[in-house]
């Protein structure tokens, strides 16, 4: 008998949060193929990306930071940009874990322009240092290439985009081209997280229909 009136009962799920889990019923269906998992797998990831960029972005500051102090022989550049690395890193730290560790909220749609896997980052991020290094070619002096030691700003400045494309489009590309296998992964081996997918599979109605649970 229902303790509370006007609420209904939730009905067990069709089946079981392991048979969503299955990667061969994922190995079956259409990669578009719209479902519950596949919406949480790409807002977690999405979340986590962002701000695993984050700590990339507060590590650059650091190295960057140790680099201009020991060029300038000074430890105002090492502090200058160090502290405020450190605190932006340790920041999106405590987010990604958090994001990581939760299911996220998939109402929102989350935002994503960038490329959505590895190969994409690297081919956009490859065209982006050639058109850069081709444009310093061309318009460079000879002077630069007679003397070695003044490619030293050039080569620290390529050092320093390199590492900024790596930590903004890369690794965000990389963690979302694994979403499904990441979300698999974290359900196998961690109980509590799967409690909690345990629980939305409990719960979730589809808002627009009569959509199943879904397929990973």
């Amino acid at each position: 008998m229902n303790d509370q009136p006007g609420r209904l009962p939730f009905s067990p799920p069709e089946r079981p949060l392991e048979y969503w889990l299955s990667p061969e019923l994922s190995r079956v269906s259409p990669e578009d193929t719209r479902s519950r998992l596949r919406e949480i797998a790409g807002a977690r990831d999405a979340y986590m990306g962002a701000w695993a960029a984050g700590i990339g972005m507060g590590a650059e500051l650091i190295l960057l930071g140790v680099f201009l102090g020991l060029q300038l022989d000074t430890p105002a550049p090492t502090l200058g940009f160090g502290i405020p690395g450190f605190a932006l890193a340790v920041f999106c730290n405590v987010f990604y874990v958090r994001i990581r560790d939760r299911v996220p909220r998939t109402g929102r749609s989350v935002s994503h322009r960038g490329p959505g896997s590895l190969r994409q980052a690297l081919s956009f991020v490859g065209f982006i240092l050639f058109a850069f290094i081709a444009v310093f070619a061309f318009a460079a002096k000879p002077a630069p290439w007679q003397d070695p030691s003044r490619l030293l700003p050039l080569a620290m400045t390529l050092v320093f985009v390199i590492g900024l494309m790596v930590a903004a489009i890369v690794v965000p590309a990389t963690i979302m081209g694994r979403a499904r296998e990441s979300l698999r992964r974290k359900a196998m081996n961690d109980p509590r997280f799967r409690d909690l997918l345990e629980q939305d599979l409990l719960t979730w109605r589809d808002p627009v229909g009569n959509a199943s649970y879904g397929l990973l």
